[in-house]
Parts: structure tokens; sequence; C-alpha cells
């Protein structure tokens, strides 16, 4: 099936066409160039080996891993037709699997999961890199990622399915990863955006980009700027600094399900992760970064006390950013009543942190919620004991004035560290 590019217009869902630009640039105002080496419309009815590999082909790993154990690659799960790439995830008792293991785990047992993974023959550096695809409904992961000396780029990592936890099937999960020989934090993910999309992500084909330049990544969904953040920010965990190559893979998560949790029948449908095109371009004029539309929020960091917010918040030195932060130590929430337009999509965000969390026996949570904007009420989970950020979108209805959003940690009381919330609208915005 051959592609029909259009020079006006973004992306949206569902549509069998796509700008020859980024989403967020339908106009070229970045002056791109394609790179072709590390780009495929996949049309054909085969993988171009020029500019893939089919992890264990011919029982080659080119020297990579097999997969996340229980899980194994299966170069038999790698398909190409109708302008697709087609990434099978299957229940395969009869597979042949590796006698190794994995940080402990056996290929293979408890889950014989067989998933599959293509990684790009060439490497690049600096990039705007999007994928227009649907996730797998079930089980297992779908992801865009790179790999390059010493860091971990994953653009996005789709969960389909988790009959324990339904949010997962709405998270876009960009990160770093440390792989830098030496270091403290050496093999940790170091950097995170958790995002709650308004769809689930293997209902329908999206747009997932991320702009990857010397300075700064910038994560956008359809076209839209969700999330910037600047080298200077990130400081130590910024590692995004070497060439790198691209993975298109499934795998099982055991952070998402335990192996043990894995039946026959969530892979009755052999779940698909359908791939459109992976394109990456550069920039031949530099100097376009995001430009992020203003924060709605009165007094977002708390440094005037509790002005523009109602509720049993109180006012803690525990901050992260400024001098001050709230704090719910009973049972309650802390709510604020933003202006908003009508028909808009916003961004909604805030940094919290629960220190009863211990990461091993004790989880607490508290959750950050929007309503009354003309649709369903929203909310995001916070539960980790550190500052960590969580963000969501929603569309205002066609009568919108205001949005409401709090903060609550009911029923449970637990204690909670709250800062720096941002309310902006989502649009492409580029400036020169």
């Amino acid at each position: 099936m051959m592609k029909l590019f259009l020079f006006l217009g973004a992306v949206t869902a569902g549509t069998a066409f796509a700008t020859p630009f980024p989403a967020s640039d339908p106009e070229n105002k970045g002056d791109w160039t394609l790179l072709e080496s590390v780009s495929d419309e996949f049309e054909g009815d085969s993988l171009d080996s020029a500019k893939w590999l089919n992890l264990g082909l011919d029982d080659n790993y080119h020297g990579e891993w097999k997969g996340r154990a229980p899980s194994q690659y299966n170069p038999a799960n790698i398909s190409v037709s109708d302008g697709h790439l087609t990434i099978r995830s299957r229940w395969q008792p009869d597979f042949k699997f590796s006698d190794s293991t994995l940080h402990g785990t056996a290929y293979g047992t408890p889950a014989p999961v067989t998933t599959g993974a293509v990684l790009s023959t060439t490497r690049f550096k600096y990039g705007y890199l999007e994928m227009r695809c649907q996730a797998a409904d079930g089980p297992v992961s779908s992801s865009f990622w790179t790999t390059g000396n010493g860091g971990e780029i994953d653009v996005f990592e789709h969960f389909g399915e988790n009959s324990g936890n339904p949010e997962s099937a709405y998270r876009y999960h960009t990160s770093l990863h440390d792989w830098r020989k030496g270091s403290p934090t050496f093999s940790k993910r170091i950097w995170q955006n958790d995002h709650r999309l308004a769809f689930k992500v293997a209902a329908d084909f999206h747009v997932y980009g991320l702009d990857w330049t010397p300075d700064r990544l910038s994560v956008y969904i359809d076209g839209r700027l969700i999330r910037t953040v600047s080298r200077q920010e990130l400081g130590k965990q910024w590692i995004a600094t070497d060439e790198q190559k691209i993975w298109i893979d499934s795998e099982t998560f055991d952070w998402e399900m335990n192996p043990n949790q894995l039946k026959e029948t969530d892979f009755a449908q052999n779940p698909e992760f359908v791939v459109d095109y992976c394109r990456v371009w550069q920039r031949r004029a530099p100097g376009y970064d995001p430009e992020l539309p203003p924060n709605l929020f009165g007094n977002q960091g708390f440094e005037e006390g509790l002005k523009s917010w109602v509720g049993e918040g109180e006012i803690t030195q525990d901050a992260y950013l400024g001098e001050s932060a709230a704090k719910l130590t009973r049972s309650g929430k802390i709510q604020q009543t933003v202006e908003v337009q009508p028909n808009t999509t916003y961004v909604l965000s805030a940094w919290a942190k629960l220190p009863a969390t211990n990461r091993k026996d004790a989880w607490t949570d508290s959750w950050l919620n929007v309503a009354s904007y003309g649709g369903p009420r929203l909310s995001v989970k916070f539960f980790m004991p550190d500052y960590h950020r969580k963000s969501l979108e929603f569309t205002t209805g066609p009568d919108a004035k205001n949005a409401t959003i709090w903060i609550t940690n009911a029923p449970k009381s637990h204690p909670t560290f709250v800062d720096h919330f941002e309310l902006r609208e989502s649009t492409p915005r580029l400036k020169k």
C-alpha cells in the first residue's frame, strides 16, 4: 500500500496519510531533512535488511539480548505487508527457547511467550524521532527506543493491557537509562515522563514524537507538545550524548504484570504492534525550540502561601522548586478552579512525593484530578517517596469556561507533599 504524502495539516488518529515533516511542524519551520538510513515507510512485503536486523534470524542476535525473559524474540513474529511493520506476540510452548537466563529468569518459563524486535543497522546523533503506530492489545510492550554508548532513550514503552491496572493502557512513558560504566546510577532509569493520554494506546493509530537536540528533549503526541526538558534541568541525568541505534520491539514487562499471571488466553489473538512508519529528521536551521504556552495556575508553587487554593493543605518548606510547597497530613484535598477556553486540549501536571512509600512493602498513593471542564473526571496517581512529576491531558467541552483541579490523599490519608502545578494548552508551537 503506497502512502500518500501531503504538505498541509498535522497527522491525526486513523488517517491514512502523513506529512513529510514532523507532525508538530507541518510548515517545515525547522527546515528538516529526513535521515533515510534510519527511516522506513515499510512498503513492500519484507523487512529491508539494509536498514534493519531481525533479532534471532538464523539464531543470530548480533550480540544483543534475546528479549526480556520469560519472553524471547522470535524472528517469525516480524512481518511487513500493506505498508506496515507488524510485531506479533504469541504463546508458543513448542518454541525452542534459549537455555540461558536473564537476571535469574529463564526464557519460556513460566510463560512461553515469543515476541519480536528489529534493530537499525546504522546509528545517528540528534534528531526528531517520530512513529505512527498502534500498540499491541495485550499484556506486552510496544516500544520505540534507542541505545548508544552510555545511554538509552525510550521514546515510548506502551503496555496495551494490564488486567490489574487498567490505567497502564493510557500511559505514554518516556525515559532515559544510564549505561555509563562506573556510574553510581548504572543500569537505572534516571529520568522519566509519565503522561496519561486521553485514549488507550492499543485502540487506534497515533503519532508519537521525540525531538532530541544537544540541549533539550521534547515529547509530542499527534503533533502536540506535552513536555520539554533541558539539558541544564537534567544535569548529571543527561546521558543522551552519543550516537544511537533504533529498536522497535515487544517484550513482557515484569513490573507491569508478574510472569506467573500471564495466561494462554491473553495471547489467543496474537497481539500485534503495528507500525505505519518510523522517521527521523534533523534540522538544517538551528535554533528552533518549543515555545511553552503560559501556565494558567495562580500561585502554582505556593510561594504566596495558599493564595488561589482552597482545601486542607498546609505550607511546608520541603519544596521541589522555590522555597515553599503544600502538604496534606490528614485526609483531604487542595483545589483550584482555573479559567479555560472551550474545545481546547490542555496538559495538567504537578510534582508530588509520598514519603511513607518504602518501595518494598509499603506503597501509598495520592491522586491528581480534573473535572467540571465539559468531560469526565480524569486522574493520575502519585506513589513514589521522592518528588516525581505526573501529567494528564483533557479536552474541554464547547461551553467550558473553567476546570476544577485538585490533588487528594483521601481516603487513606497518606502524607503528601505537592509543588509546581502547571496547566498549559497542548499545541504544536515552534519558535526561531
